[in-house]
């Protein structure tokens, strides 16, 4: 790195923590087995509840500040692919 510029990511000084911002905190959640995990362990099948609980676990790990709607199309990927995975009524018989 130059001298005189920053690198993208802010640590917090008193915590020695790395902050990220919103776009930094959804790829990061892109690359994890979270919501993958959260469409597998509901079958692909969620209600509004289970959703704000999984809001709150992504909260709680630390991947905020985060968008979201922008989280929650990055988790209708997941369960359109999902749903592509399970077998199809033909290949049941």
């Amino acid at each position: 790195m130059k001298k005189g510029t920053t690198s993208k990511k802010n640590i917090d000084k008193s915590s020695q923590v790395l902050v990220y911002n919103k776009e930094e905190n959804l790829s990061r959640l892109s690359r994890i087995s979270i919501l993958k995990d959260f469409v597998k362990e509901n079958n692909g099948n969620w209600d509004h509840q289970k959703w704000l609980e999984l809001c709150d676990s992504i909260e709680k790990s630390g991947y905020v500040p985060v968008d979201f709607d922008q989280v929650g199309l990055l988790l209708e990927q997941e369960k359109a692919e999902f749903n592509l995975s399970k077998p199809s009524c033909d290949s049941c018989q």
